[in-house]
Formats: structure tokens, C-alpha cells, sequence
């Protein structure tokens, strides 16, 4: 079955945030809160496999919410050790296709186009019918040339 993608968004002004050596179990689920209720969207999260009772925790936020978030983690700091990364101005890339689930290689041949373009990807979430990336701002349009020359797909903006 031929790989195929019938859309694809982009967001701009997003934030990875990175907390590495994050107690697993409730240190995730409290930063998660901490942010929920200082309403700030947490998007694309990726969280590693437990490693030694720690866990590598990643997620993207609007850039509009950072100082927001920097308040929050710096209170967070003081009950669980963190040790966060934070990386502003990237885009999110979202590629979709109902069909997804029932087509292999789909996210190969996404990452197959975006090596061929040295697209360095610093994050990646998916789900049956969706591959999200997140990439530095500087490769937005390169990406998007190649992703829609590909699949043969107009890129929308959309809002975070």
C-alpha cells in the first residue's frame, strides 16, 4: 500500500521543555498538574521508559507561556529536583491520514525525506493516525517543501 498523507498543519512559536533524571511516578503527573492549572497547553508529550527510578519527561508549550512556565519550574524545583532543558521558537509539524493505521512506512518515509534534507527532528509524538515533529524554526520551509512535494499536500498554519 502506497504511503500517503492527506494533511498537513504547522504551529508556530513552540517551546520544548525537557526535564531530565525526573523522579518516575508522581513527580510526571505533578508537573502536568502544575502547568494544567496555571492554564498552560502541554502538547506533545514524550516520556522515556523508567531508567534507574528516573524518567526523561518532554513536552512543548506555547512560546507566549514560557514565563508562565519558567514561574512553575521554578517552584516545582524546590519540591522535586528537576533539571530542565528549554528550547524556544520550534515548529510543530503534524502529518494525518484517517488511514494511517492500516498503511506501514508512512513514518518511515517521513523520516526517510527529512534525513534526506538534513531535518534534524527533536521530537517526535504519534498516535494511529497522526505523526507530530517538532523542528527548529529555520527548517519550517525546507520541511514543508519536501513534505508537500511528497504527498502532494497545500500545508496549513494552524494555531497551538
Amino acid at each position: 500500500m502506497a504511503q500517503k498523507i492527506t494533511k498537513i498543519t504547522y504551529s508556530n512559536d513552540i517551546t520544548l521543555i525537557t526535564l531530565s533524571s525526573l523522579p518516575s511516578g508522581q513527580a510526571v503527573a505533578r508537573v502536568l498538574t502544575s502547568f494544567a492549572e496555571a492554564d498552560i497547553n502541554v502538547d506533545m508529550i514524550s516520556q522515556t521508559a523508567p531508567q534507574g527510578g528516573t524518567v526523561r519527561l518532554s513536552f512543548t508549550i506555547s512560546d507566549d507561556a514560557l514565563g508562565s512556565a519558567l514561574t512553575i519550574l521554578g517552584k516545582l524545583n524546590g519540591e522535586i529536583r528537576i533539571a530542565p532543558e528549554i528550547l524556544p521558537g520550534n515548529v510543530k509539524i503534524a502529518f494525518y491520514d484517517a488511514e494511517m493505521v492500516n498503511t506501514p512506512g508512512v513514518a518511515a518515509k517521513v523520516f526517510s525525506l527529512l534525513s534526506e534534507a538534513d531535518i534534524p527532528v527533536m521530537l517526535v509524538t504519534t498516535s494511529d493516525v497522526d505523526i507530530s515533529l517538532l523542528v527548529n524554526v529555520h527548517e519550517l520551509n525546507e520541511a514543508l517543501h519536501v513534505m508537500s512535494e511528497a504527498f502532494l499536500v497545500k500545508p496549513e498554519e494552524v494555531a497551538f
